[in-house]
């Protein structure tokens, strides 16, 4: 489970106002942690999928996923290991980590 305090903020320190408020109704309201466990669960599950791929099989579309993963990445839950093209676009692919240790 990642928790809300391992996560980076989902804005920038130059970005505009309306950014650092959207972020914080999307961690407020529990969303992006919603996410994230899809995303994840679909990592778990699908080991190798593009972000676009997951996008699809979840129903969350493109967008969406990519910055979820991005979370994942940066707290170390999942990796990237090759690429392949998806809809006429290198992406990389997506696996969990394995043998770490939990850390929440």
């Amino acid at each position: 489970m990642v928790t809300q305090d391992h996560l980076l903020p989902t804005w920038r320190r130059h970005d505009p106002w309306t950014s650092a408020a959207s972020g914080r109704i999307i961690d407020e309201s529990g969303r992006r942690a919603t996410l994230i466990e899809i995303c994840m669960e679909a990592v778990k599950s699908h080991p190798g999928l593009t972000a676009g791929e997951i996008g699809e099989a979840t129903g969350l579309g493109h967008q969406r996923v990519w910055r979820r993963l991005s979370d994942l990445k940066n707290v170390g839950k999942i990796e990237q290991r090759g690429a392949r093209i998806w809809r006429g676009r290198k992406q990389v692919l997506w696996y969990p980590v394995t043998g770490q240790l939990k850390l929440w």
